[in-house]
């Protein structure tokens, strides 16, 4: 299949063009040029930022064609005639392009989330197969807490940020798109990717890379001032959450692997797919996983109710990742049964999220802290103090 991918630059959209074009179909990726690099150069940074052993000179002008993106708030960022142009030589478009912050401004959301939905719809009409596979979330459940289905959809419902309203809204512009011919769609619905179970690599804007990074600094602010005050003692750090709650973690690879599979199964069209790990993660679970990942045992969850007891440090961190505390409460139970009927006897498995594969995470993440702070002190003309 030639397949018209945006939202190549991205964490999924990065692992997911690999494996498109491994498994042998014509890509073009949509990307913009940006810092200097050229949208081919960003691509292939990212390709072997992911899989350093990726042969991309072999794909590059075959099966991997480039697209670059300007700066136009119409279609997908292209002129009208390129627009057109790709879209003819496309089988179908995979729209994977997103604004995953938690709490932009709104107009960003209805800029990137829906308006450029709407535009990946009219891409998709303008194919030969008016086909349309688009890149969802699970969290459009919003607050709801029980069974959620995959055809369950409230675009009116309550949602803790504009990230997930706006991902709700955007579903429902593809859903009406297909009940009214326009095109035929598959929607996955991914829910919070981590990353790869291979080799723990994601990119520095994902969440949980950045939660992780910031437990770690703080770390090192502790154990840099009892090293001052020469003390050794136990010091605990509370974070809020409900330890019995559950997290849907799923590996990047896995997702990936999953949206691989669902587009050359002709079943797969007008369905939705909840691609959620089947047996998610307590949060009190994860809280033992990070303790001995970063070899910090105090890290303990905490009650609503001691939220304004906190300590100034804690605090502090609190604060500056409270986006993420919407999430430590409660979560809703994703039904697959989609999935499972369309992948059948081919439904991949996500690796567990295990004590090893938190570690690989982590792991991943201090490395790349290290790295980007052996780059400052490079670029330094002068001694530092650190």
């Amino acid at each position: 299949m030639h397949i018209f991918l945006t939202g190549a630059t991205g964490f999924l959209g990065t692992v997911l063009l690999r494996d498109l074009l491994i498994k042998g179909h014509t890509v073009t990726a949509l990307a913009r040029p940006k810092q200097g690099l050229s949208p081919a150069a960003r691509i292939k940074g990212r390709l072997l930022d992911y899989d350093p052993g990726f042969s991309f000179d072999k794909y590059l002008g075959r099966s991997l064609l480039v697209a670059e993106q300007g700066q136009g708030s119409e279609y997908l960022g292209l002129d009208k005639k390129s627009f057109l142009k790709y879209a003819s030589l496309a089988d179908m478009i995979i729209h994977n392009a997103a604004c995953t912050q938690l709490e932009a401004e709104w107009g960003v959301y209805e800029k990137v989330n829906i308006q450029g939905t709407r535009q990946a719809i009219e891409f998709a009409a303008n194919t030969a197969s008016k086909s349309l596979a688009y890149t969802s979330s699970a969290y459009v459940a919003g607050t709801r807490t029980g069974r959620v289905t995959e055809d369950d959809l409230v675009v009116e419902g309550g949602f803790r940020n504009g990230y997930e309203k706006s991902k709700a809204i955007a579903e429902h512009e593809v859903r009406k798109a297909a009940l009214n011919g326009k095109i035929r769609a598959m929607i996955f619905r991914p829910s919070i990717i981590v990353g790869c179970s291979r080799n723990g690599w994601m990119c520095q804007e994902h969440h949980f890379f950045d939660f992780i990074f910031r437990l770690s600094l703080i770390h090192k602010i502790i154990i840099k001032q009892l090293a001052s005050l020469k003390l050794k003692v136990d010091y605990h750090f509370r974070i809020p959450g409900d330890p019995q709650t559950t997290k849907n973690f799923v590996p990047v690879d896995y997702v990936a692997h999953s949206i691989a599979l669902l587009i050359e199964k002709a079943q797969s069209w007008g369905k939705t797919f909840h691609l959620t790990h089947p047996k998610p993660l307590k949060l009190k679970n994860l809280e033992s996983y990070v303790q001995k990942a970063l070899g910090w045992e105090q890290i303990t969850l905490c009650p609503k109710k001691e939220i304004r007891d906190l300590s100034p440090l804690e605090k502090k961190f609190f604060h500056s990742t409270q986006i993420y505390e919407k999430y430590f409460w409660e979560e809703p139970c994703f039904d697959q049964s989609n999935l499972k009927s369309v992948l059948d006897g081919h439904l991949p498995v996500p690796e567990p999220i295990s004590q090893e594969l938190v570690s690989q995470l982590v792991g991943f993440i201090k490395a790349k802290h290290l790295y980007r702070r052996n780059l400052r002190l490079n670029r330094c003309p002068g001694p530092v103090s650190v």
